[in-house]
């Protein structure tokens, strides 16, 4: 028996020793003049910020340079070229919206461009001589049957509109306020702007708001359909209403407590919106297969976003070495570690580099929606955003109000969920391992929001997020190479390299 101990204690640690062996030669791949190398070209003024809509398609070229990697070391594409295309709609506003009154005789009485659409939908919206319902400030919406009617509602409250406020847009009071009467299935919502607000501020604030080209995911919903919530201003009520004055009297009369909803003789056309051009992006996604023929099925996930912000309207182009060449980049160091090990790890390791996070997290917004890989066999989501900086002084207190400072050469920011807390805990023995020193003060109900890992935390699948934090080149022209510290990135990315071992051939995760 005692022989029969001592063997299998030898043969365990043989085991344990192959692994470490393998662990450091594997290590040695994650290279700082390599790092270096695709940093250089990821952030080279040819590739115009890799943004969507640049003269030069940055954004495409990066994704082939990715792929291209890829596949050199011996990656698999795990999807059609490595590349998952992500559909985006790129809304630019019309230039004909318009907004008409005609009396009940069909004689046009007021015409006007003021009006904008405030639903966050692309497509134009139009209705055509349709009958209107007025319901007043919108209050004790519950009695009223407004379905499929044209509803206009004031802007503010009685309250608020025979009192001494500002006429300001409460943009909290109105969202709910626009909520409620939705819900009531009108065919169209028009708010008409405070009549006192002679100016017309709070429909001029609105409309530069409002009138800016955007971008979103494609969604299979048929968007013209649904239906729109606009603004016009008080010249619109008081054309419906008959002359000059009335919309104000109108809702004098309301505030008093007079009937609210009342039906005119004149009606409506209109048509607003924004022009959608369907654009496409790619998120690069390629994978390692694990080597037990049960835990393969099951995945950790590394992933950084590779765009940034494109070409400034005087031409200066933001590189975003920083954010987020560094994480690009050390994903790419950490794919090749793992590449190289002669043995793979026991569950299948997923390299996933994501588009269009600085237009709204789109590119792991569309991954966690359409997974390549099943959410429910993803055992942790590891984001890198920001991890090429250390703390260099007076560039780097310009934020020193926030709660993520730039961290000093041993620092790093480490913040995960609440899913499966044993996951910090192995961060923690890894960060111990290579004199990293792990800050997981940050407030997870901002944070968790704050950049791609928050798709992946939504569907409920444990998430680290390293980052060294904000400078005072975030989001500026001056985030360049230059300043970038590459031995920092290498120890991000070896920290990735033997967490993401640990995970991949851990016996048992449970959450």
């Amino acid at each position: 028996m005692l022989i029969r101990k001592t063997v299998l204690v030898y043969f365990s640690l043989l085991a344990f020793l192959f692994s470490a062996s393998a662990q450091n030669e594997a290590l040695s791949k994650i290279d700082i003049p390599e790092l270096k190398e695709y940093l250089t070209f990821i952030t080279s003024d040819e590739l115009q910020g890799r943004a969507l809509g640049t003269e030069v398609d940055g954004l495409e070229i990066t994704a082939n340079y990715l792929a291209a990697y890829a596949k050199e070391i011996g990656l698999k594409p795990a999807a059609d070229n490595y590349f998952q295309t992500v559909p985006i709609l790129h809304t630019v506003p019309s230039t004909d919206d318009f907004i008409e009154v005609k009396n009940k005789k069909g004689k046009s009485v007021y015409r006007s461009e003021e009006l904008v659409k405030l639903t966050q939908t692309s497509g134009i919206f139009s209705l055509d001589e349709e009958p209107v319902t007025f319901i007043g400030f919108g209050e004790n919406i519950e009695s009223l049957d407004i379905n499929d009617k044209l509803v206009i509602v004031a802007q503010g409250s009685a309250e608020s509109f025979s009192g001494e406020e500002k006429f300001e847009w409460q943009n909290r009071v109105e969202s709910t306020k626009i909520s409620a009467i939705m819900e009531k299935q009108p065919k169209a919502l028009l708010v008409i702007t405070n009549p006192k607000d002679t100016e017309n501020k709070t429909f001029k604030q609105l409309q530069g708001w409002m009138s800016r080209s955007g971008y979103s995911v494609k969604t299979n919903d048929d968007i013209t359909a649904q239906p729109a919530v606009l603004l016009a201003t008080s010249k619109v009520a008081d054309a419906l209403l008959g002359k000059k004055g009335q919309y104000l009297k109108y809702l004098e009369k309301v505030a008093a407590g007079s009937e609210a909803v009342i039906e005119v003789a004149e009606t409506l056309s209109l048509k607003a919106g924004t022009k959608p051009e369907l654009l496409e992006a790619k998120n690069v996604v390629a994978y390692i297969e694990g080597s037990d023929p049960v835990l393969k099925n099951e995945y950790v996930v590394f992933m950084a976003h590779y765009d940034h912000l494109g070409v400034g309207k005087d031409g200066d182009v933001y590189n975003g070495a920083d954010d987020n060449g560094s994480g690009t980049v050390a994903i790419m160091e950490v794919a090749e570690a793992f590449a190289s090990l002669k043995v793979k790890p026991k569950r299948s390791i997923v390299f996933l580099w994501v588009t269009c996070e600085e237009k709204g997290h789109f590119g792991s917004s569309y991954y966690c929606d359409h997974p390549v890989f099943p959410l429910d066999k993803t055992v942790a989501s590891i984001n890198l955003d920001m991890v090429g900086r250390v703390y260099d002084g007076p560039r780097d207190d310009v934020w020193k109000d926030s709660p993520k400072k730039v961290k000093d050469f041993d620092g790093l920011y480490t913040l995960s969920n609440d899913v499966w807390p044993e996951l910090a805990e192995i961060n923690a023995t890894h960060c111990a391992e290579l004199g990293l020193v792990p800050d997981t003060s940050l407030p997870k109900e901002r944070f968790l929001r704050a950049s791609d890992h928050y798709h992946f935390h939504k569907y409920g699948v444990p998430i680290l997020n390293y980052a060294t934090g904000y400078h005072a080149d975030y989001h500026k022209v001056g985030d360049e190479i230059e300043r970038i510290n590459f031995e920092k990135i290498k120890r991000v990315a070896d920290l990735c390299f033997l967490v993401g071992f640990d995970l991949a051939n851990k016996k048992d995760i449970e959450f």
